[in-house]
C-alpha cells in the first residue's frame, strides 16, 4: 500500500467524512487539542521542576499524583490529533513539520517509559528534601524541553505547509 492509497482510505473513513462535513468539529478539536496540552504540560511541570530541586519541601509522592492528570492530556492530544489527520491526512502527512513534531511526541515517550521505569522507583526512595540523581534530572530537563518543542512544532505546522516538499 503506497502513501496515496493510505490517504484515500483515510479520507473514506466515517471520521473523516464527518470532520470535513460539520463545520464546527474542526474548531471543538482545536480546543480539545489545546485543553489536554495544557492538562498535559501543567502536570509535567510541576512533576519536572520538582525533579529538579524546586519545591523540595512537597513529597515527590505528591507531585507524582498528577500523572494520571498528564495521561489524560496526553490521551485527549492523541484523540483530538486523530481527527485533524482524519479531516485532511495529504496535509498533515506530507508537511515535513509534522514528522518532526511525530518525531519529538516519539521522544518524549521514550523518555517518559525510562523514567517510569528506570527512574521512578529511585525517585521513590530518595529521602524527601534529598536530591535526585543525574539521569533523573536529565529526564526531567528532557521531558520539558521536549514537550515545548513539541509544541513549537505544531504551532509551526500551519506556517511550513507546502514550504518543503
Amino acid at each position: 500500500m503506497n502513501h496515496r492509497e493510505i490517504y484515500d482510505w483515510i479520507a473514506n473513513t466515517p471520521l473523516s467524512q464527518y470532520m470535513r462535513q460539520e463545520q464546527d468539529v474542526f474548531s471543538v478539536c482545536q480546543t480539545i487539542h489545546f485543553f489536554g496540552l495544557c492538562l498535559l504540560l501543567g502536570s509535567l511541570l510541576v512533576i519536572d521542576l520538582r525533579l529538579l530541586g524546586l519545591m523540595k519541601r512537597t513529597p515527590v509522592s505528591a507531585v507524582l499524583k498528577f500523572v494520571p492528570v498528564a495521561i489524560v492530556g496526553f490521551t485527549l492530544n492523541l484523540l483530538s490529533g486523530i481527527c485533524f489527520l482524519a479531516y485532511n491526512a495529504p496535509l498533515y502527512a506530507t508537511n515535513w513539520m509534522f514528522w518532526v513534531k511525530m518525531g519529538l511526541v516519539l521522544l518524549a515517550g521514550l523518555n517518559m517509559l525510562f523514567f517510569t521505569f528506570v527512574e521512578q522507583p529511585r525517585v521513590l526512595n530518595t529521602p524527601d528534601g534529598q536530591s535526585f540523581d543525574t539521569a533523573t534530572r536529565i529526564s526531567a530537563v528532557l521531558s520539558l524541553t521536549l514537550w515545548v518543542a513539541v509544541i513549537v512544532a505544531g504551532r509551526l505546522l500551519p506556517v511550513t505547509q507546502g514550504a518543503i516538499g
